[in-house]
């Protein structure tokens, strides 16, 4: 499967793992300088691979916020 990772792949795989706390997809987009959607494209494709989990997350107003750590 690593061979499967892209480099983008890895950025992001990187950047969780330095987080104590799972990390929202637009933090994740901009620390790393990405585009939001393609952070989050590559996030579920992670996912899929069993890379990283997703938790979601409702916020006050009633938004869906997805939630990414590295599964251990």
């Amino acid at each position: 499967m690593k061979n499967e990772l892209s480099p983008i792949d890895k950025v992001i795989v990187n950047t969780i793992r330095g987080k104590k706390k799972p990390v929202s997809t637009y933090k994740l987009a901009k620390e790393t300088k990405l585009s939001w959607s393609t952070v989050n494209s590559h996030c579920y494709k992670l996912k899929s691979f069993g890379v990283l989990d997703m938790l979601s997350k409702e916020t006050p107003f009633g938004q869906k916020k997805m939630l990414w750590n590295v599964r251990k």
